[in-house]
């Protein structure tokens, strides 16, 4: 498969952002001086994916010792086949893709784990309103839609169906008791395809990360009956996948990449450098034509086609409240999400290993986790 490849060339001459603050980030342990390899990171260009191209433009990676190549790749297929077989040392990934690869669900397993959580939240069920018209606004209006004369089944595009977008598509069926493995056609599409695929009628709807999802709003041809806000408070969404071997290889790379994560992570969550972010990925060549989409999860309110409004931060966070460590609970969660959408073998039960806190805390200090009262609550403001 062709791969795109994004240099520091191809980053430098992008357009500059506004000049933004400096983020005040957590004690550093020790900068990683003579790093012994150049990173390879693989990202897919979603609004999620942002924390890779702030640390490469605001020169994050080189302030913590870091020689890094960017890839951009064309799905999570290709992310997949680049850790398996070695051609990335770390990716963007969704967190589901922890355990399938480590249990080799469609393809030989790989050792890989992850140390940091990049975001929660982003994403998205669109539905196009051609079913609003038909009387649908929620799981039960959805479920008669299906029980009535209209014996085809909806098709839903997913950007992968090991994703926290295929766990919430089944969180919000199951209210309605809708089977979504023979109710509904689920499809992989790349992201970048599902609104014009809505728009031209070849599918019913898709579950997606941002922006692609204001995209079809703007647009007309969508609407979005629920959001990430369905999970708990602080869900992972997507992670740093990490491969064993180049941790093991390369520990102080791996220390010093956590660093510079986590600073990029809480630069993109400062509302204050959002305006510059937005400006940032506008210059980014596959996100060019899409600023006006880009604003309502940066800089909102985001729109959800029903007179149902949110804010940023409601909808999207990359940083604080312990959302980037990668706690046992958190681990559990995602495992046993999987495990009732029936995405992994029932012999895969542990969990062990494939988030690991303790490397977390050597790189960035004790993570600082707020009490349960202090967890944001999921808020709709409707217009």
């Amino acid at each position: 498969m062709a791969q795109a490849l994004l240099t520091e060339n191809d980053f430098y001459s992008m357009p500059a952002p506004s000049t933004p603050a400096r983020p005040s980030v957590r004690p550093h342990r020790p900068i990683l001086r003579s790093p012994r390899q150049r990173v390879r990171l693989g990202f897919v260009p979603l609004l999620d994916s942002a924390p890779f191209t702030v640390a490469q433009e605001l020169g994050i990676f080189v302030r913590h010792g870091l020689e890094v190549t960017l890839s951009r790749e064309l799905g999570w297929a290709s992310i997949r086949d680049r850790l398996v077989h070695g051609g990335l040392d770390a990716a963007q990934a969704p967190a589901p893709f922890v355990y399938r690869l480590r249990a080799g669900v469609d393809g030989p397993p790989c050792e890989v784990f992850s140390s940091y959580i990049l975001n929660s939240g982003g994403s998205a069920i669109t539905l196009s309103t051609g079913l609003r018209r038909q009387g649908v606004r929620t799981a039960a209006d959805f479920k008669r839609h299906l029980r009535s004369k209209h014996p085809d089944r909806p098709v839903v595009a997913l950007s992968s169906l090991h994703s926290c977008q295929m766990l919430l598509l089944r969180q919000w069926l199951d209210p309605g008791e809708i089977d979504a493995a023979s109710e509904i056609q689920t499809v992989v599409l790349p992201a970048a395809q599902m609104p014009a695929a809505l728009q031209a009628g070849h599918i019913d709807g898709f579950c997606v990360s941002e922006p692609w999802n204001s995209m079809a709003v703007a647009a007309g041809s969508g609407w979005c009956p629920a959001t990430s806000l369905h999970f708990p408070p602080l869900s992972p969404e997507k992670v740093l996948l990490t491969r064993t071997a180049f941790a093991d290889r390369s520990p102080d790379e791996h220390a010093a990449l956590l660093r510079a994560m986590d600073e990029a992570c809480q630069w993109c969550e400062d509302p204050q450098n959002r305006p510059a972010l937005t400006d940032l990925l506008s210059g980014c060549p596959w996100f060019q034509e899409l600023r006006l989409s880009l604003r309502p999860a940066l800089l909102g309110p985001f729109d959800c086609g029903d007179g149902s409004r949110l804010a940023p931060r409601d909808l999207l966070r990359f940083h604080g409240d312990g959302l980037n460590f990668p706690g046992p609970e958190k681990a559990e969660w995602i495992l046993s999400s999987m495990r009732q959408a029936n995405l992994l073998p029932a012999s895969h039960t542990r969990h062990e290993g494939a988030f690991r806190p303790d490397l977390f805390e050597e790189a960035l200090g004790p993570a600082l986790m707020p009490a349960p009262t202090d967890l944001p609550s999921a808020r709709i403001r409707h217009a």
